[in-house]
């Protein structure tokens, strides 16, 4: 089921609250960023899926204490099982809320049937290096300080601020920027890319990665939070905060054809990991692992 109402304001949020009483006898599973929903299926079997904390990096004072009782603590300690994305993610969760870590189970997210490995004819004199996203987390002003005086063009998905803008022009740095695209047109530019550039701060699960190395594209992402755990062998990590440590990832990717070669091949390997049918299995094997709490 959907929600009936958007999760903004007191009375919405109540009113999503109530509507899972009306489950009975059922798996009520919640998704997305409506944890304190959860509150509401007093008659069912409870399953609640957190897939980051990151939100808990953007908030302060009481609204910080609000969502770690509402969108955490209370709905992790209710829910019969609780699942998340990586086992960084299931730290995260457990430094809000003591619970049995075993409550928590870790179930990958898979890669879209669309991307597939392609061709590609790596262009060393002037790469296109995509990055995904453009929020604090996603770290594009140490990235676009880093390639500062590489010949590269950047292409940047997400909306681009001022400050963001003002770095582009400050730098020097080729760029195009793409927003809004639909999951075809963001799979297109995997394609046209030659190199992902992913050195987040934190992320629950990091899912360009896998999205890049299922197409062969060489990745370098961090050494922090849960991109080790994604990415496996099949990367170039960076310290996040050390803009020079950035630089010298992407220029050994430009420069070392047998070492990219072997990354990308690794990326191939490692991205095996993460199918439907292995997140499916493990979902079915939960809900008949709830089905039989009494």
């Amino acid at each position: 089921m959907v929600l009936p109402y958007y999760s903004n304001g007191l009375k919405n949020r109540a009113s999503n609250i109530l509507s899972l009483l009306k489950i009975k006898g059922r798996i009520a599973h919640v998704t997305g960023d409506v944890h304190y929903a959860i509150l509401g299926a007093w008659f069912s079997k409870r399953l609640l899926t957190i897939h980051d904390v990151e939100f808990m990096n953007r908030t302060s004072g009481l609204a910080r204490e609000v969502y770690r009782l509402f969108w955490i603590k209370l709905p992790v300690q209710f829910a019969h099982r609780v699942t998340t994305i990586s086992e960084t993610a299931k730290k995260d969760i457990l430094t809000y809320v003591k619970t049995d870590p075993s409550k928590i189970k870790v179930i990958y997210d898979f890669v879209d049937d669309i991307y597939q490995p392609v061709p590609r004819n790596f262009n060393a004199h002037k790469p296109s290096i995509l990055c995904v996203g453009t929020k604090h987390n996603k770290n594009l002003p140490r990235i676009i300080e880093a390639v500062s005086g590489i010949p590269c063009e950047l292409f940047i998905v997400g909306k681009l601020n001022a400050e963001l803008i003002q770095l582009l022009d400050k730098y020097g740095v080729s760029y195009c920027n793409f927003q809004n695209l639909p999951l075809q047109s963001l799979h297109q530019l995997y394609l046209k890319a030659d190199l992902l550039a992913y050195v987040s701060l934190s992320e629950g699960f990091g899912m360009p990665i896998i999205e890049a190395q299922r197409t062969g594209l060489p990745v370098i992402t961090s050494t922090t939070s849960c991109m080790p755990e994604i990415a496996g062998s099949g990367a170039i990590f960076a310290n996040p905060n050390d803009v020079y440590s950035i630089r010298f990832g992407i220029q050994t990717i430009i420069n070392d054809a047998n070492l990219r070669e072997q990354i990308i091949q690794n990326g191939f390997e490692n991205v095996s990991r993460f199918t439907k049918e292995k997140t499916t299995q493990e979902y079915v094997n939960l809900y008949q692992e709830l089905s039989t709490i009494s």
